[in-house]
């Protein structure tokens, strides 16, 4: 689960950090948008196992 929630959180932040850097924003909001649908995905996951 861990796991998981780490992959997702950091996924999304990695991507969005390559959009912030390949876009030129000053302002990292293309990180902390990918950072939570990471999270969003990462809890779906968690949430369907656990439901299992």
């Amino acid at each position: 689960m861990a796991y998981t929630l780490a992959a997702g959180i950091g996924g999304g932040a990695w991507l969005g950090w390559k959009w912030d850097a390949a876009a030129g924003h000053k302002v990292a909001w293309a990180t902390a948008l990918c950072s939570l649908l990471g999270l969003a995905a990462a809890f779906t996951i968690v949430f369907r196992g656990l439901n299992r």
